[in-house]
């Protein structure tokens, strides 16, 4: 397992000089470019509260959620070749993605929230750190466990990859990343909080933002009923999928 973990961070540093860079700088950068957009629109704060830290504590997040599923999805067709030894499994490759992208977007996490502090004096202290990490959690169960489930269909449907790819932008949009979700209309409130992603983006940013405001319908037992239920039927899924996964 270490190995596949190594294996899985080399081909994410690549060949480059400065791998460990690029890949801590992009997503980064990416962040940063959002955050500079939508303060400029937005000002610096909303209810109190500091815009950049609300953008951050959505974003990272939800960037690390769709990186785990979508990095599971292809992580048996990137190992094909390794599983002609038999003590490699398909579901090896699944822990070694989920440990690597964990890392990574752990890594950029922290250092956005200390070019923040350091830099230009924003409070990034997460305010209730086990709640916080708590919500995390069930995040990335669901997306473990959809990463599994999206494997299999993709292993049987390969032209779906690209539509998969593309209805996360959909999710982003619809999971409250940027926009304050208090102010959306009551209708509008009601199809969206069926979104298990909306429930989580909203949790991590209450736990995390000192003086967040509660809204009422977000509740941490959905997601984490939706996530446990998929994870079984991934589990159950994968099970009689498995070697259908490794053939070629």
């Amino acid at each position: 397992m270490f190995a596949l973990i190594l294996r899985e961070m080399r081909t994410r540093l690549g060949d480059r000089r400065m791998g460990v860079f690029w890949v801590l700088f992009e997503p980064a950068a990416q962040v940063a470019l959002m955050i500079y957009i939508f303060s400029a629109f937005r000002g610096g704060t909303l209810l109190g509260m500091d815009y950049p830290i609300y953008l951050l504590m959505g974003m990272i997040p939800f960037f690390l959620i769709r990186n785990i599923a979508l990095g599971i999805m292809e992580s048996v067709g990137a190992n094909q070749g390794l599983f002609a030894y038999p003590n490699i499994k398909p579901f090896d490759t699944f822990v070694a993605r989920l440990v690597v992208e964990c890392a990574i977007s752990s890594c950029v996490f922290i250092l956005m929230l200390a070019v923040l502090g350091w830099f230009f004096g924003y409070h990034v202290q997460i305010a209730k750190p086990i709640q916080w990490f708590a919500w995390l959690v069930v995040g990335v169960i669901l997306a473990f466990a959809l990463g599994i489930v999206l494997c299999v269909v993709v292993k049987h449907f390969p032209n779906s990859k690209i539509f998969i790819r593309m209805s996360f932008m959909v999710v982003y949009i619809l999971s409250g990343i940027l926009y304050p979700i208090w102010v959306l209309p009551p209708d509008i409130f009601k199809i969206l909080k069926l979104n298990p992603f909306f429930h989580i983006v909203d949790g991590l940013r209450e736990a995390g933002i000192a003086y967040y405001p509660i809204t009422a319908g977000i509740s941490f037992q959905y997601p984490l009923s939706i996530s446990l239920v998929l994870l079984f039927l991934a589990l159950a899924l994968y099970r009689s999928q498995r070697r259908e996964l490794i053939s070629i």
